[in-house]
């Protein structure tokens, strides 16, 4: 037995040395997840209260420049004022001066590529083009959120029925959502609730709600049909159950038309891919023959008219995927 003992014992005592470092190791991550959820929801709630009620800004957000100088420089330009709302509704974590920044780089090196092709005609082109790249990407991240927040929306929307027919006001259940829902719908709705603390009225912060998401025409729909039931009167949680109804067949009419319209979108991107494919299957096979289209004269010619046609016939595939209803 004392044999046993012996032998057992420094397994015995290793594995619970591993057990108390594993315990150890859970307590902390515990502890870090409870600190790290005070602390989200502590910055959601910072967020929510840094907008701007009646011209006075509780939390200055400083979408032009973290630098105090560059912020008043850029404040005082008036065309910026489109690229800060831009950030605003796409929801990014940028200020003006850094999308600047990336513009002059890309424009930049539009003007680099268009110098080693030695194509002096492309460099109004590139340059612009290159340049453009951060509000493509931002106005594409303001959509994917509009769309984000349209899914969301139905399951919100009954939430807040369900909140209202348990006898909560309609601003408290605006806090329910923002409490319960997912983002980025739950930063919206508690933008709202906070607007209306701060002091705005129950319409102004709903269609302050519906400039920061310009292109949801589901938020506008509900933003209407809750204004109109205010001053008219009615059956709230009849009328949101409707809007929920509505949106959710309106969700599933829109996923059947694009499984109809998959195949042509597929042969789209096909078709639209096979260029460049067969492009680069040359170039490794043969990888001189391509070349005689980035000499000056007749090849380019042909490159310029090739890439014309390609883009229009992109657009004709697009253009004939599309369904009116």
């Amino acid at each position: 037995m004392s044999n046993f003992i012996q032998a057992v014992g420094p397994a015995l005592l290793v594995a619970l040395i591993v057990a108390a470092l594993a315990l150890a190791e859970g307590v902390y991550y515990a502890a870090r997840f409870l600190g790290e959820r005070k602390g989200d929801e502590l910055k959601r709630r910072l967020r929510t209260v840094g907008e701007v009620s009646a011209g006075v800004q509780i939390l200055r957000r400083r979408r032009m420049a973290a630098n105090d100088w560059l912020n008043e420089t850029l404040s005082g330009i008036p065309v910026l004022g489109k690229i800060e709302k831009l950030i605003e509704q796409a929801d990014q974590d940028l200020t003006v001066a850094q999308v600047l920044g990336a513009m002059g780089g890309l424009f930049f090196a539009g003007l680099l590529v268009a110098a080693i092709l030695q194509n002096w005609m492309a460099m109004p082109l590139l340059g612009p083009g290159f340049a453009m790249v951060p509000i493509i990407l931002l106005a594409n991240a303001r959509t994917k959120r509009a769309l984000t927040i349209s899914e969301q929306l139905p399951d919100a929307l009954e939430m807040m029925s369900r909140a209202i027919r348990a006898g909560h006001a309609l601003p408290s259940s605006f806090k329910l959502i923002a409490q319960e829902c997912p983002t980025p719908v739950a930063v919206e709705f508690a933008r709202a609730y906070e607007q209306q603390n701060l002091g705005l009225s129950f319409e102004t912060a709903v269609l302050n709600m519906c400039e920061r998401v310009p292109s949801n025409l589901d938020l506008r729909l509900f933003a209407v049909s809750v204004m109109i039931q205010r001053e008219t009167g009615g059956n709230l949680v009849e009328v949101l159950d409707n809007i929920a109804r509505t949106m959710r067949e309106r969700f599933k009419f829109f996923s059947k038309l694009r499984a109809l319209t998959a195949e042509g979108r597929i042969s789209g991107w096909i078709l639209g891919s096979l260029p460049f494919g067969v492009a680069f299957a040359i170039m490794i096979t043969n990888p001189g023959y391509l070349l005689e289209l980035f000499k000056p004269g007749m090849g380019r010619g042909i490159l310029i008219t090739g890439i014309t046609m390609w883009g229009i016939g992109i657009l004709w595939i697009r253009s004939l995927m599309k369904v009116e209803y």
